[in-house]
């Protein structure tokens, strides 16, 4: 999805965009890193909000255009979202129709296959699930492929998220940005708590995953699938 937003990005006049779904989650962003994440959901829930009058016109229009002194909000709902678009006040509206219309066929189609993927996994990826009815979010270890990220993310000794597991977990333990984790493997009961940080990593292998440096790893004695059993501290 990030690539349909990035090539919606190349529009003249178009600042950033995003994807959040019909309750105001944020499924994707493509904003100048200008832009503060905490900003940009604000943004996305705001679209979702019923004082703002968006989800009760939803299928009353095809499109929404905020106009302000100092740029435009354009807004175009999707069969299961809302697509947003930062833009500045001379934009081609006409031109950024054509492209917004390939757009959304594109995302609709990409939002299906993720939601059928979801319910489509074998029972044996619902274990976590059984934990985190206890409290306890479960989620698995997974080790950052060789690259200069990793190799940089070696170096510090942290454990990382991508930007999706960060929401996931704060999304389940309803806080804000994660800096510290204690960390339990299911299989041996070893624990300890270590410093996080959000790594702007786009690969979806990564989604759901806690990612473990090596000493993690060893101090832990997990390696890639093993599931932890993670906690704010």
């Amino acid at each position: 999805m990030r690539e349909v937003l990035t090539q919606l990005n190349a529009v003249p006049g178009v600042v950033g965009s995003l994807v959040c779904g019909s309750g105001g989650e944020l499924m994707v962003h493509a904003f100048p890193p200008l832009f503060d994440e905490s900003i940009v959901r604000q943004a996305s829930a705001a679209v979702a909000d019923r004082n703002s009058g968006v989800r009760t016109a939803v299928g009353s229009f095809d499109l929404l255009d905020f106009r302000y002194n100092d740029g435009r909000i354009v807004v175009k709902p999707l069969s299961e979202a809302f697509l947003l678009l930062l833009c500045t006040r001379a934009i081609n509206l006409q031109v950024l129709n054509i492209s917004l219309n390939v757009a959304k066929g594109k995302l609709d189609a990409l939002i299906a296959a993720a939601t059928d993927q979801v319910f489509a996994r074998p029972a044996v990826a619902q274990a976590p699930v059984a934990e985190a009815a206890a409290g306890i979010l479960v989620l698995p270890a997974c080790h950052i492929a060789d690259s200069t990220v990793g190799s940089s993310f070696e170096q510090l000794g942290m454990g990382a998220l991508n930007q999706v597991t960060a929401q996931q977990v704060g999304n389940f333990y309803k806080t804000g940005a994660v800096k510290k984790l204690k960390l339990t493997s299911s299989a041996n009961g070893i624990s300890a708590i270590f410093p996080f940080m959000v790594v702007n990593e786009n690969d979806a292998a990564y989604d759901g995953k806690i990612i473990l440096c090596r000493a993690i790893e060893k101090k832990l004695k997990v390696g890639p699938g093993d599931l932890l059993m993670v906690e704010i501290p």
